[in-house]
């Protein structure tokens, strides 16, 4: 990976938060019934997560990736059989974040399962809190799970921080 200086941050920024405002969920369930999820990545290239990037721009992506699932958790159809809104926020890798609606139960139940060879999610249970350590202010309930995945040729360790309607919330 590239460890430069990264330049343009707040421009940069600006950006991707105006990316990240126009996202527009609810779209696809309108038109197919067999919808099963909408999910939404962080849109633009990996500098959020690169190591010269400030731990202020990343507090300013985290607070809008959060503050733009409190709006489409607000923004719910009333008329849908089944919808849960999760955020996910990826550390280190803030481009890996995502923002995810279920549409079917069933496979909202089976995306906690990751428990195979290639890939395992531990629920971490302590007092370790994302939310509290970049300030950022919300009512979402925080859920953490370090994730291993194991390839034939190297193993990579992350935290990915959920928000919203998380299973077992």
């Amino acid at each position: 990976m590239y460890n430069g200086k990264v330049r343009g941050q707040k421009r940069k920024l600006k950006t991707l938060l105006k990316y990240i405002d126009e996202i527009k969920p609810y779209q696809d369930v309108k038109y197919a019934k067999d919808v099963q999820f909408e999910h939404y990545h962080v849109p633009s290239n990996p500098w959020i997560e690169m190591p010269k990037t400030y731990s202020k721009i990343k507090t300013e992506f985290s607070k809008a990736w959060i503050k733009k699932t409190e709006e489409i958790l607000k923004a719910k159809p009333k008329d849908l059989e089944y919808c849960k809104v999760v955020c996910n926020l990826t550390i280190p890798n803030l481009w890996d974040s995502q923002i995810i609606i279920f549409y079917d139960k069933k496979y909202y139940d089976s995306f906690w399962d990751r428990h195979n060879e290639y890939q395992d999610w531990l629920l971490i249970e302590s007092a370790l809190s994302l939310v509290k350590e970049r300030n950022i202010d919300t009512e979402l309930k925080e859920t953490v799970y370090k994730e291993t995945i194991n390839d034939e040729d190297y193993t990579s360790i992350s935290y990915m921080w959920f928000y919203g309607e998380v299973k077992g919330n």
